[in-house]
């Protein structure tokens, strides 16, 4: 079973130029009397889009890696999911009554989405029907070798000084093969479930006096309908983008809860991610640090975290079990930009014409 990128695409950022900015001088290091500070040029420090770790697909043992589903970030460099990363799972499930499991763990044919055991479960089992997992950025702070760093300057001497900083995060979340498996039934006869889920997402940092940004949430959910399975079972897709909206089995959605919250507002309704049967959504924001800037060359970084929640899972009528599940993923990016000017110590001319005179004056005084 071959997994794609959930929401890469999802993170846009947009980063204008920080052209404009009021141009400053040093202030921490002092001129000599009759000195100026002389404008030499300017430059700028880009870190680039840096961002959080992503896995393989079945198989893969050479990048690039874009699956960035929840579990997979052991997989760089090995084959598939092996069931290592505990920190979560690839899939949540909620099942009304029964427990229909999965019948063999990955291998060169195996099952990729098979449950190692996690939060309270066996291996083999359903996956629980809650998951989180903590991804993060790391990245430099501008290592400024001019500094304004105090003292007396000295001729000629080089000062670089910060005029503008932004630091860029985006975060994209969602999910995918948001499927509802049909479990048995009467041979004859229709079931109608009703599946309600929430992804959440959001990034911290203690960098730049702190950055907090965690009440982000989709919630999604659906009516789904199908013909009972009988003595066998088959999946119906609940989540946007579907081909299956009419006929047997249909879907439609509830129209009730469906919502995007950003920040803890509404912003939109949920939107497909990647690929169809999916959901998503991507922000970024964009923080003035000139004030907080670090100019040391050390690192920082970018917290990400995430949690998927299949919240509840009812039949409306019929006798049919059934087991709802998504695969949820994430992904973080973040990127630095420091604009600088450049200054250069000199005297002015008019000091260095007096600095001649006096000398001239001095002279003829010891003859």
């Amino acid at each position: 079973m071959s997994r794609k990128a959930k929401i890469s695409s999802l993170v846009v950022i947009a980063v204008s130029a920080l052209a404009g900015s009021a141009m400053a001088v040093p202030v921490n290091t002092v001129l000599p009397g009759g000195w100026s500070w002389q404008s030499v040029g300017t430059g700028s420090y880009d870190t680039g889009l840096q961002g959080t770790p992503r896995g393989g697909a079945n198989g893969q043992t050479v990048g690039p890696f874009t699956d960035t589903s929840f579990g997979v970030m052991d997989e760089v460099g090995t084959p598939w999911f092996t069931g290592g990363d505990v920190s979560a799972q690839q899939y949540v499930q909620r099942q009304i009554f029964g427990n229909f499991g999965t019948s063999s763990p990955p291998g060169p044919s195996g099952a990729r989405y098979y449950n190692f055991g996690y939060g309270s479960t066996s291996a083999g089992s359903n996956f629980p029907s809650t998951a989180t997992e903590q991804r993060s950025v790391t990245l430099n702070h501008w290592n400024n070798t001019a500094p304004d760093a105090g003292g007396v300057a000295s001729f000629g001497q080089i000062v670089r000084v910060p005029v503008a900083a932004r630091l860029v995060v985006g975060l994209g979340w969602g999910a995918d093969e948001m499927l509802l498996r049909v479990i048995g039934g009467g041979n004859t006869g229709r079931s109608q479930f009703f599946v309600d889920a929430t992804l959440s997402a959001g990034f911290f940092s203690s960098a730049f006096g702190g950055i907090t940004n965690l009440n982000n949430s989709i919630r999604v959910n659906a009516i789904v309908q199908g013909n009972n399975a009988g003595s066998g079972s088959y999946d119906i897709g609940w989540g946007y983008g579907v081909t299956n909206s009419s006929g047997n089995p249909s879907v439609t959605r509830s129209g009730g809860i469906d919502a995007v919250f950003v920040e803890g507002q509404f912003v939109a309704d949920p939107s497909q991610g990647i690929g169809s049967n999916s959901v998503g959504y991507g922000f970024s924001r964009t923080y003035d640090v000139l004030s907080l800037l670090v100019q040391n060359g050390g690192t920082f970084s970018i917290n990400y975290s995430a949690s998927a929640n299949i919240n509840n899972l009812v039949r409306d009528f019929g006798d049919a079990d059934a087991r709802a599940s998504m695969g949820p993923g994430y992904e973080g990016n973040a990127r630095l930009i420091v604009e600088w000017a450049e200054f250069r110590a000199v005297p002015t001319p008019g000091a260095m014409a007096l600095m001649g005179l006096g000398g001239l004056m001095a002279a003829r005084r010891r003859r």
